[in-house]
Parts: C-alpha cells; structure tokens; sequence
C-alpha cells in the first residue's frame, strides 16, 4: 500500500495566507509537464509498491486541461501498479468546475474531490485573495454532487482577524446543506514571509485571542458531532467510511512517493524531497533538485508522536517500544502528567488524545518528542 502525491504549483493569483510552493508563471505550464513526465518515468523502477491513493495538490489543479490529466494518467498506470479501489483526489477552486470539466474530471478518472471553499462570506474570500464568489462555491459543489461525484470534500478556514465567532457559525450552517462527505477546517495562522504574515507585523491584522480560537474550535467541533461528522485528525472531519484515505497514509507512516517542486516522499526509514524550485524542476537534474535524510531511531519516535497525537488512531507505544525500550521509557514517563490532567488516555497501549485537547495538541506532543 502506498500513496503518490503530484504538486502543480500554478496558481492564477496569490492568497495572503498560502505558504505552499506556487507560482503564477503560467507560460512555464508547458515545460513542467515535460519535466513532471521525466520524473514520474525515473522512479518508476524504484517505487514498486501497489498504489492504492494518488493526490493531485497545489497551487491549483484544476488549471490543468482534462487532456493533461489523461496524459498523466497513462503514464502512471504504465509506469506504477495501481490498486483496483484505489482513491484519486484532485483540489479544485470553484470557480474551474463548469460542468463540462466535471464530467471530464470524472471520465479521466477522479473519484474524489475537494474544493477550496474557505468562507462563504464575501467579504472574507475577497480578504483572503479567493478569486471565487460564494454563489460560485455553493454552485459548485452542488455542480459536483449532481455531475457524479459522491466523495466531495471542501475546505474552511477560521480565526480570521477581522471576523467572529458568529460568522463561522454562518458558515458551518450552509455546510450542513451541502452534500459533502469530508470538511478539512484550519485555523488560520500566519506563515512566515507571506502577505499576511507581513500585514501582522504592521499592525494591520491582528491574531484573534486564545478564547476566540477557542470558541470557534468548539463550535466546530459541536457542528460535526451534531451532524455526523467524525472527528479523525486535528482539522479534518469526515462522514463515516469518508476519511481521506492518501491524507491518512501520511498519518499512519504508509510509503508515498511525491512528484513536483517541493514535493515530498517517505519509503521505510527515509525522506527525500525536491527543492521549491521551478526552474531548477524543468532542468530535470535529480542530483541538483533532490534532497534526502535518513531518519534515526529519535527522529522514527517522534515522527510517532507527532502524527499519531494528531488523529484519533493515537500513537502505538508498542511500534516505539520495538524501536527503543529506553525511548519507550522516556516517553510513558512524560505522558504521566498529561494522563493524570486528562489530556490523553491510555485505550489498549495507544496513547490518545481526547478531541478538546486537540486545541493544544503540539504543546503535548514538544512535551512527549525524546
């Protein structure tokens, strides 16, 4: 079982808030295919394991043609062996899905979906940098829905400076009419070097107080129990059997294989990923463009902390105990306090987190890394 990730990093503009590699050189479209094509090529005699999920992510997907999509496709199933059930999410904006590229989108062979919504309020979408109206996100997602797809993700986000608790709420009511499976719900944060992250440094925004953030967790939170949303990780709910399968694998430590500048892979005990770089990607030069770590037993451990604190599943004490006895140690003793405050909770020797503890997971898990 592993996963493939394809990054596009074409966007038509910049949103304040995004720290993902992107650019909006659209000429260069063209040669990154190319160059996309080569690497899926490369690897292919090196990653032999059954595909069982493949993500395309961004930037913005969807600036890409059905015919590139088929294009791709070909290749990868030439090139990789593919599950029979195997799950294929494309991220969309709103403003791409017409319904003929739904319909092409679903010929290609996408059975998952997941839209950029962010906010339904104007205002909020124009702060943001969004270049859809929220009658174009309604639209398409019912567009989606009644096109053929039946697994429909989207994304919201909140904290932002300059609303409130009430208009999340506003949101969350005209998400529970959508046909949705899966909602991924992020607080906003300010990322280092982007126009936001500037703007805070200048006065101009402001970071919502603690009790805010946690208002509007909360609700949250009461919105997906009360419509049946499960709560399986940190920002991400899903209606049973709808979890995200490629995201998951990321969480429970299945190989994955990324292609695309700034893309990530992880296989057994190491990391590799390429460098943010598009025109280093089109030159095609591995040695160049490619970077890698191998992961020690410490970094093994708390790379089991960190994702298994974060989603329901929990960390595997066992996994860490067959790792290193003394490690093992360490981290039962520092959970100690963390049990005794009701923070976390010991269910058949995985250590979870309970879900309103999730607000302040990473302090846990700094506390819990060896």
């Amino acid at each position: 079982m592993a996963g493939i990730y394809i990054h596009i990093p074409f966007c038509f503009s910049r949103c304040g808030y995004c720290d993902f590699y992107k650019t909006t050189k659209l000429d260069k479209l063209e040669p990154f295919l190319v160059a996309l094509k080569s690497e899926i090529k490369h690897y292919s005699l090196l990653f032999q394991e059954k595909i069982t999920t493949l993500y395309f992510g961004g930037g913005t997907p969807s600036l890409l043609k059905s015919s590139h999509f088929d294009e791709i496709f070909s290749l990868l199933r030439d090139s990789y062996i593919f599950s029979e059930n195997i799950e294929i999410t494309i991220e969309c904006n709103p403003d791409d899905l017409t319904k003929d590229y739904i319909d092409k989108l679903l010929e290609s062979g996408f059975n998952r979906i997941s839209i950029g919504i962010q906010s339904f309020h104007e205002k909020d979408l124009q702060e943001m940098g969004r270049r859809h109206s929220s009658a174009q996100a309604l639209q398409a997602i019912k567009d989606a829905y009644s096109g053929g797809f039946r697994n429909i993700g989207m994304d919201l986000i909140y904290g932002l400076p300059w609303s409130n608790t009430a208009a999340f709420g506003e949101n969350l009511e005209i998400v529970k009419t959508l046909p949705i499976n899966h909602l991924s719900a992020y607080h906003l944060t300010f990322e280092e070097g982007t126009p936001f992250d500037r703007l805070l440094k200048r006065g101009v925004y402001r970071e919502i107080t603690d009790s805010e953030s946690l208002n509007q967790y909360e609700l949250l939170r009461e919105f997906a129990a009360k419509e049946g949303f499960e709560h399986y990780e940190v920002s991400n709910f899903c209606k049973p059997g709808f979890r995200s399968r490629h995201n998951s694998s990321y969480w429970d430590g299945s190989p994955y294989i990324g292609f695309g500048p700034g893309s990530h892979s992880y296989y057994s005990s190491y990391r590799q990923w390429n460098k943010a770089d598009l025109n280093l990607y089109l030159k095609s030069d591995r040695e160049k463009i490619v970077e890698k770590e191998v992961l020690d037993i410490s970094d093994r451990v708390n790379e089991l902390i960190m994702l298994g604190l974060r989603t329901a599943g929990g960390v595997n004490l066992e996994a860490i105990e067959a790792l290193d006895k003394q490690m093992y140690s360490k981290v039962v003793a520092a959970s100690k306090k963390w049990l005794q405050a009701g923070n976390l909770y010991n269910e058949n020797k995985f250590l979870k987190c309970n879900a309103k503890s999730w607000f302040v997971v990473d302090g846990i898990i700094k506390d819990l890394f060896v």
